[in-house]
């Protein structure tokens, strides 16, 4: 396993050996854009051009990589705990000048066992003891959970495909699907349990940070299904941990599309009613975004990748936009973009 974990002087360091603009926080510095690893097949063809593309990012100044335990059965991890082991031995990078987040949450598959999510969440955390079935919570196609022994299980688990000590930023992906389950009342109260739990796994060094990677959680209108308050969620961080707890990071779509983060005043922060970016200013949170190009909906005629993506990442208050890239060339585009 490696040791150590992202910091801000091991960031800066690297981010100014290439020249390339960087976004600052308390903790670390990223370039405007990170390596995101949710597209794709799960397949060793897709495997292979993800391992040479995030390589190749690495080398050339893009240092913060996105990724979950449920991208593409897993193999995302995978892939990029094979690149970081490989490029940390040979001395080419170093631990503490990479960003590394990832996600639990929405039950995955593992296409290395052969199982679908449905397979895996009956054979391997159902009847392996890892949640209860009133732990699962269920809209459409979607499973969530809150329940810290699951959470236990995730990390541990993307710790051994990341070949990592210490996740830098852990998420609680999509958490919107459990509040629409189970309301706000319940919801904020099995929080309140997880952060606990979270805070410990600080405590540990299994994580350093942790933080919510949303859909449309934050960009309702409160009184919608499924609404997020970034307020109440921040309430319940100092709640279990003071002013020095450490949710810090929160990620949500922002796109031509999507643009609610910008446009609509739908969260209270202090008494004021503000954007999505401004209320996590407001509350000492970074803004994280995800999809900008509408997971390729955006491709319209009407603009490009490369206006899309300047556009998106000159919005005031991203501290880093996850953009999908698995091919050396798109990535060398998007460097050049920088």
């Amino acid at each position: 396993m490696i040791s150590g974990y992202a910091s801000f002087n091991g960031t800066s360091d690297y981010l100014n050996k290439f020249s390339l603009p960087c976004r600052e926080s308390s903790m670390f510095c990223a370039p405007p854009i990170a390596m995101g690893t949710h597209l794709g097949e799960m397949n060793e063809e897709d495997s292979v051009l993800y391992r040479e593309g995030i390589e190749y990012g690495l080398l050339n100044g893009l240092n913060f990589i996105d990724t979950a335990i449920n991208y593409r059965g897993m193999r995302s991890e995978r892939d990029v705990g094979y690149v970081l082991k490989s490029l940390i031995k040979r001395g080419s990078i170093k631990r503490e000048e990479v960003i590394v987040s990832t996600k639990g949450g929405i039950i995955p598959g593992d296409i290395e066992a052969n199982l679908v999510p449905t397979d895996f969440l009956q054979k391997f955390l159902l009847e392996g003891g890892v949640v209860q079935e009133s732990d699962v919570n269920i809209v459409d196609t979607h499973r969530h959970v809150l329940a810290p022994d699951y959470y236990r299980f995730a990390i541990e688990t993307s710790k051994k495909h990341l070949h990592l000590e210490t996740i830098d930023l852990y998420y609680i992906h999509n958490p919107e699907i459990s509040m629409m389950v189970l309301g706000p009342t319940l919801f904020y109260t099995q929080l309140e349990k997880l952060f606990t739990f979270f805070e410990n796994q600080v405590q540990l060094g299994n994580i350093r940070y942790y933080g919510f990677a949303t859909w449309f959680g934050f960009l309702k209108d409160p009184m919608e299904k499924g609404y997020l308050s970034i307020e109440e969620v921040i309430n319940i961080a100092k709640k279990v941990a003071g002013e020095g707890h450490h949710f810090k990071f929160i990620q949500f779509p922002l796109n031509k599309h999507m643009n609610e983060g910008i446009q609509k005043q739908n969260q209270k922060a202090n008494g004021k009613w503000l954007s999505v970016f401004e209320a996590a200013h407001e509350l000492g949170i970074y803004s994280t975004t995800s999809a900008p190009f509408y997971l390729g909906k955006a491709f319209d005629g009407a603009s490009d990748a490369r206006s899309m993506l300047r556009e998106v990442t000159s919005t005031e208050g991203v501290f880093s936009t996850m953009v999908g890239m698995k091919k050396i060339e798109h990535i060398k585009e998007n460097i050049q973009i920088l």
